[in-house]
Order: structure tokens, then sequence, then C-alpha cells
């Protein structure tokens, strides 16, 4: 128990300490893209808008005229209109309002060392469509560059574009290691996260385990030490009872009150003993070849006084082939099945109804064999379903403070069943009723001392 108690722990604190790191890396990455980016861009505002300075000084100067002739050749209109203090990693373009390109820089066809010219054609269509000062990464020829442009508000070039572009490769190569570096630093301190939260939830787990097995001593102790009074005043009752005939009423009354109360305390204290032993670890089974049919039988005879005072049915149901049912042989531990048996039976009794009536079936198949036990009691609510199995727990309807139980039924019979690699199943119907099924399996497997951790 408390070793799933401690890897719960570690994986609940190994899953906070990841997300808080992949919170970090992501915010930090996206920090560290914002500035280069920002930084790329201004560098690309600031040369759009020193290149439209120097243009429409230069249209009022004589070399204006080469911009509009026709006869004047690219090159020296590239010449006479480059822009000035432009980087070697830096291009520039001039685009008319047709979407004709009328300037491009030098360094446009130097992209590489190979002399490959930027796709400026292809890419136009796309960039022409982006609002002002729009920059985004192109990929081209293996390299990385930030392009984007403005439109001119005024002045002779009025509606003409200017495009500029500046290769990132080393800023985009840069982050994609940063990336790379905080994924492998995340990783390394969620590893470190998840062996401190395992040794950090081992020291908590320690007083909280030592608390535990101190109060299971403590019950197991109690549990034999009040066996020896119980049996004292349970044998002074049988005494007293043989001769009950000779009292009076009022102290008859008594001690048939007293009898009932040293018969519950009975059944707590061998109830707690059972659990006292099932919390060390293991529960021992002496392991026996034996007939369920019969023990189911022989249960019911033993539970049929207890129905009849409280005006509810019993129905055994054990197959239409009798001898074949007996037959069919189980190897588990006869002792623990029949209390089993007797939790189940007596509980669909008790929380019955007048009335009412309670069904035990047999099911057996080359597979598994399994019984079933039906009530038309009051039935569990939904909500609760998933925890009738817990130690002193009660519900406010179906188990209330005016019934003879203990509150450990049930949650003995999960530590039987899980002793025997058996499963058991309840469906229930608020007031209608509740169904118990345990499925056990085949004859070939052995239990004998089987770890409940």
């Amino acid at each position: 128990m408390f070793k799933r108690t401690r890897t719960r722990l570690t994986r609940e604190f190994s899953l906070t300490v990841g997300i808080i790191l992949m919170i970090s890396a992501l915010f930090s990455l996206w920090m560290v893209q914002h500035m280069l980016t920002t930084t790329e861009d201004n560098q690309l505002k600031a040369l759009s808008s020193q290149y439209e300075t120097e243009l429409q000084k230069l249209l009022a100067s004589p070399k204006g005229e080469v911009l509009y002739d026709s006869s004047v050749g690219q090159g020296k209109v590239n010449a006479s209109f480059a822009p000035s203090g432009l980087q070697l990693n830096q291009m520039a373009w001039l685009i008319d309002p047709n979407g004709q390109i009328i300037f491009e820089s030098p360094s446009t066809s130097k992209l590489g060392v190979s002399g490959e010219e930027f796709p400026t054609a292809a890419l136009l269509p796309s960039l022409l469509s982006k609002p002002d000062n729009d920059f985004h990464n192109v990929r081209a020829y293996g390299r990385t560059f930030r392009i984007g442009g403005t439109v001119i508000a005024t002045g002779e070039i009025k509606d003409y574009r200017i495009l500029v572009a500046q290769e990132v490769t080393s800023d985009t190569a840069l982050l994609n290691q940063l990336r790379w570096a905080f994924a492998g630093f995340a990783l390394l301190l969620l590893a470190a996260g998840g062996a401190a939260g395992y040794i950090l939830a081992g020291r908590a787990m320690g007083p909280i385990a030592q608390a535990f097995h101190r109060q299971e001593q403590f019950t197991s102790d109690a549990s034999h030490e009040l066996r020896t009074p119980l049996s004292i005043l349970k044998s002074a009752y049988e005494v007293l009872d043989e001769e009950s005939n000779k009292l009076p009423d009022f102290h008859r009354h008594v001690l048939m009150k007293s009898g009932r109360e040293i018969h519950h305390m009975s059944r707590l204290v061998d109830n707690l003993l059972v659990l006292a032993r099932s919390d060390s670890g293991r529960i021992e089974l002496a392991v026996t070849r034996f007939s369920l049919r019969n023990t189911i039988s022989q249960v019911i005879e033993q539970v049929e006084p207890i129905a009849a005072s409280r005006t509810v049915k019993l129905v055994w149901n054990g197959g239409e082939d009798t001898a074949a049912m007996d037959e069919v042989m189980i190897q588990s531990d006869e002792v623990r099945i029949r209390q089993l048996l007797l939790i189940l039976i007596e509980n669909a009794i008790q929380y019955n109804r007048e009335g009412g009536k309670v069904t035990v079936s047999l099911d057996v198949n080359p597979y598994k064999t399994s019984f079933t036990v039906s009530d038309t009691g009051i039935g569990i609510e939904e909500e609760h379903l998933p925890r009738i199995f817990e130690r002193f727990y009660r519900m406010d309807k179906a188990r209330t403070r005016r019934s003879e139980g203990t509150g450990l039924g049930l949650a003995i019979a999960k530590q039987i069943v899980d002793a025997h690699r058996a499963k058991i199943e309840v469906w229930s119907t608020s007031q209608s009723g509740t169904t118990f099924r345990v499925t056990l399996p085949n004859l070939s497997d052995s239990f004998q001392n089987v770890s409940l951790s």
C-alpha cells in the first residue's frame, strides 16, 4: 500500500515538475525568439525607411530621370538607386504599382558561393499581398531570410513598394540549438525532480508507515488480548443462559441483550484480527480441494434462522444437474470461502426488506467458477459503490447505525477475494436490490501465502 502511494506521489510530483519545466522552457524560447525577431524587424524597418528617404532625394535630383527612362538599362538603374549602407546579408527591391521590379540591389545575385539569384519572382505574389511591415521567414537554397515591405505613401513614387530582406540563417540555427538545449535540460531536471520526489515521498511516508504499523500492531495485540475476556464472558453467559428460565423477566431480558452484545463484540474482534493479519501483507490460506456447492448449501442452512427471523426468503439455485455440480471441485481455503459466503449472505439478509428475497446461485464452466448473491433490499446508491469495500464505511441509508454490522464485512470479503486472486463485482439499484458476484480461478491455481501488497 505504501509502495503504491509512494509511486503515485512520485508520479504526481514529476508530472508537476515536468509541466513547470515545459512552461518555463517554452516561455524562455519564446522570449529569445521574440527578441531576435524584434531586432531583425527593427533593422529591416530602419532599412526600408532609409531607402524611402534616399529615393525621394534621388528623384528630386538629375538622377531621377533615369528611373522613368525606358531606354536606360537595368544595370544603370540599379547603380543609380542602390541604397547606401546596405550590409552584405541585406537585400532591397523597388516594385512599381503594377508589380514590376524596378530596382534590385546587387546582393540579390550573390546569394551564396554558387551565385544563385534570390527567387524574388516566385515570392513576389505572396509578398505583395502582405500588409506593411509584416516580416516573415522564407527558405531559399538551404538558407533562411526574413523579408517584408512597405508601400510608399507620398511623393513622385507614391504607391510604389519597397521590399527588404536580411539573411537570418545563423539566428534560426541558434534557436534550433536552444530548443534542443532546453529540451535536454528539461529532461535532465525532470529526471532529477523524479528522483528527488521519490526520495522526499519516501521520507514523508516514513512516519506515516511507522504510525500505520504501530496501529496495525496495536490492533493485532488488542484483538488477541480481548479474546480471552470475551471467551470468559461468553462462557459465563452460556452458564447463565442455561438457567434463564429461573430468572425474572427483567433479568432474562438483560441477559439476552448482553449475549447479543457479546456475540457482536466477538465478531468485531475476529474481524479486526483478520484485517490485522492482512495488513501485514500476507494472508495464509489453507488450500484444500472441496465442493463449492456443498459449502454454499451448508452456509445457507446456517443462516436460514436469521433469514426466518427477518421474514426474508432464501432461494438456493444450485443448478439442475446436482450430481454434476457436486463433482465440480475448487482448490482454495474452504474456511475463508465459507466466511466470504457468510458475509455476503448475511449482508443481503440484514439490508433486505420484510418479505424480501435473497437468491444464491452457482455458475460453472470449464474456465472459471462463480457464485452470485442477489437481494431485493434497499440497494446502494451509485455514488457509494466505489467505497463499499472500505473499512467502517457506512452510507446514510444502506448502512444505518441501527444495524448490528461492524462495518468490516465487505472489507474482509475484499481481502479474501484478493488473497485467492479472484474477482468480486457488484451491481446495485437504490431501493431495488444489490447483486454480488465472486469469480474464482481454476483448480490449477495455487494461492498459498499470496501477497496483498
